[in-house]
């Protein structure tokens, strides 16, 4: 008499198994209301963080809306901090940063990057420029 109870224990847990995974995932399908955070002022400044590896102190600049406007020197082996002025960003907030090393006759420049409301910039100077990186978070 226990093969028919086992057999027939055993056929019901694919049942079982189905709808307890019917049922548990019923709670995560659940509507989400919108987030009431306040959006990011654009009048507001854009944070630079420069942190320079190289040997030699660099002077920033953003290239924006076909100029280059001059941000300020980093020291060699330390890091600054700026903050753009919406002007700089311009109507499109689509800049370039540009990189002199004073006393070196080579120069490193990012891509174009676009630049939203509430984000911020962090761009490494090495050593070897072509290794530099930037990100925008």
């Amino acid at each position: 008499m226990s093969i028919p109870f086992v057999v027939a224990r055993c056929a019901g847990y694919p049942l079982i198994l189905a709808s307890s995974l019917v049922v548990g995932s019923a709670g995560c399908g659940g509507r989400h209301e919108p987030e009431s955070g306040a959006a990011p002022d654009r009048g507001a400044p854009t944070a630079l963080s420069v942190t320079n590896n190289n040997w030699l102190d660099a002077a920033v600049f953003v290239y924006h809306d076909g100029e280059a406007s001059r941000v300020g020197t980093v020291t060699a082996a330390s890091s600054a901090n700026f903050y753009l002025a919406p002007w700089i960003l311009g109507p499109t907030r689509t800049i370039r940063l540009i990189a002199h090393p004073i006393g070196s006759p080579s120069s490193i420049d990012t891509e174009l990057i676009h630049v939203q409301p509430g984000q911020f910039i962090d761009w490494h100077l090495e050593n070897d420029l072509r290794l530099s990186s930037v990100a925008v978070y």
